[in-house]
């Protein structure tokens, strides 16, 4: 089962020419600008021109400006506005009333997804202390009961220690473990059952070794990376076949070390959906140089390809109208419909994000991205949008 997903736009100066209006972002304000009178004209095998009638398009109509939310309710309770901008929800339990009152109050039909993590469980500190509800072992002793009866169930480094996550209290758990796998697929379906949840994403599915070079902690129980991805696999597989399948539920997980794009792609036959973080700039208040740019919108479009929706999240340190103009610039160049964005500030995720180019107008893509020199560009039924990975700049062109 195939589900679309949501995005998110940017906030930028805007300059009124002619009869277009160009909302440009510039990262260096020295350097030359593209606009509008840049653009050459296509050829007709390269671009649905403007003039033509969109109902002969080989595809449906789409929107490209589409937003998600994620992972809690946002802090000033707006829920009204959530439900007339966003599409796709991400919650968390115990977030149940919320979720309800989108759909039964605010007419939300998009399906509502609950967060949970996939790779690891909770050391709430002392056995009889209350564990975070976004794992499995989200039971007050659970923790406690698994480390004594079922320490095989641990993924452990090669010096035989338990694996603890950066942010402590978190503790990784062996992907191949048919036992762990039971367990953890007992407790989902036993939530999402009394609590009538309609889809699953897992956060924190590695795409390879690449976490676990950097914290210099690599699985004793698999000496290769290719052992590594066929146990994220099975367990994948397992989920999709054993609960995503049978009550027809979208299954979208978060799956980091994107830059190993054989990992990734290798877990698309189970999944509806797969966010990708740090999108087209880093996580903090920089750039990806243009390989990395060219490389993550070339992934994106073999993802999408297949059907699966595409996530794509930007985060930042603090608002930068430039930065998060480049970043949704980016989104654009590759979005078809069943892709979303998000521009956001970390640890604010329960802020929801305004900007005025939620608002824009673009209408349906007119062909795919293509390079004017070392610029790309695409154009829509009433606008253009060029990126210069290079330079960093962006900008839209709005035609009135």
């Amino acid at each position: 089962m195939k589900i679309r997903r949501l995005f998110f736009l940017f906030l930028t100066p805007f300059l009124l020419l002619n009869a277009c209006k160009t909302i440009k972002t510039n990262a260096n304000p020295s350097t030359s600008t593209f606009s509008k009178s840049d653009l050459t004209p296509l050829s007709s095998t390269e671009l649905i021109t403007e003039e033509e009638d969109f109902q002969n398009l080989d595809q449906d109509s789409i929107d490209p400006i589409k937003l998600a939310w994620f992972y809690k309710p946002p802090k000033d309770n707006n829920l009204e506005y959530l439900a007339e901008n966003y599409e796709i929800f991400i919650l968390t339990k115990l977030d149940e009333e919320v979720r309800d009152k989108l759909i039964n109050v605010y007419g939300v039909i998009s399906p509502i997804l609950r967060y949970i993590r996939f790779d690891a469980i909770m050391d709430p500190g002392t056995c009889l202390d209350q564990p975070y509800r976004n794992q499995v072992a989200d039971e007050i002793g659970d923790f406690c009961r698994i480390s004594e009866q079922h320490p095989d169930w641990f993924l452990l480094d090669r010096n035989g220690n338990r694996i603890e996550n950066e942010e402590g209290n978190y503790f990784l758990m062996d992907p191949g473990n048919q036992e762990w796998r039971e367990f953890w697929l007992e407790r989902v379906q036993k939530n999402q059952e009394a609590n009538g949840w309609q889809g699953l994403f897992l956060d924190n599915v590695e795409a390879g070794f690449s976490k676990r070079h950097r914290l210099n902690d690599l699985p004793q129980q698999y000496e290769s990376e290719e052992e590594y991805q066929w146990a994220i696999r099975g367990f994948l597989k397992y989920i999709d076949e054993n609960l995503a399948k049978p009550t027809q539920s979208p299954l979208y997980a978060n799956v980091l070390s994107e830059d190993n794009p054989v990992g990734l792609l290798s877990y698309l036959p189970y999944l509806d959906g797969v966010m990708i973080e740090g999108f087209a700039v880093d996580w903090h208040v920089g750039y990806r140089n243009s390989k990395e740019w060219e490389e993550q919108l070339e992934l994106v479009e073999k993802i999408v390809d297949d059907n699966i929706h595409v996530l794509m999240v930007s985060k930042a340190d603090q608002i930068e109208n430039s930065r998060q103009g480049f970043a949704f610039a980016s989104y654009l160049l590759v979005t078809n419909g069943n892709t979303s964005f998000r521009y956001v500030l970390n640890d604010h995720t329960d802020e929801i994000e305004r900007f005025e180019n939620y608002s824009y107008n673009l209408g349906n893509p007119l062909g795919t991205r293509y390079l004017e020199g070392d610029v790309w560009v695409r154009r829509f039924e009433y606008g253009d949008v060029w990126v210069n990975p290079m330079t960093h700049e962006s900008g839209i062109t709005l035609i009135n």
